[in-house]
């Protein structure tokens, strides 16, 4: 029962998060240059962009620039969750996740 929670709580935030977020395609763009024009939600989708070409190290980059910045550092740390579990790194992966969740959670308290 303790993973379908895990499992529950992940599906949650992935279905808040994913339609929130523009598709953008930003392929041949070298990570530093273009992410210093774009606001924090075009820096989070220059992530997910890079995380689909295989970029894992510049995605992971561009997301530690941003996690300080964005009013929702849920979708960062569900987007370096992913980037864990891509490499295999399972226990980073929960990690993030749940810090996303954790904060998720609060919002959610703060304004019901």
């Amino acid at each position: 029962m303790r993973g379908l929670g895990r499992y529950c709580s992940i599906l949650a935030v992935t279905l808040v998060v994913l339609p929130a977020l523009p598709a953008m395609s930003v392929e041949g763009v070298v990570p530093d240059q273009q992410a210093e024009s774009l606001d924090h939600k075009g820096k989070i989708e220059l992530a997910r962009s890079l995380f689909r070409q295989g970029q894992l190290d510049e995605a992971e980059q561009v997301l530690q620039q941003v996690i300080t910045l964005t009013p929702d550092p849920e979708q960062v740390y569900y987007e370096l969750g992913c980037i864990h579990e891509q490499r295999g790194d399972n226990v980073k992966a929960i990690a993030a996740f749940k810090e996303g969740i954790r904060i998720y959670e609060q919002g959610r308290r703060k304004h019901p």
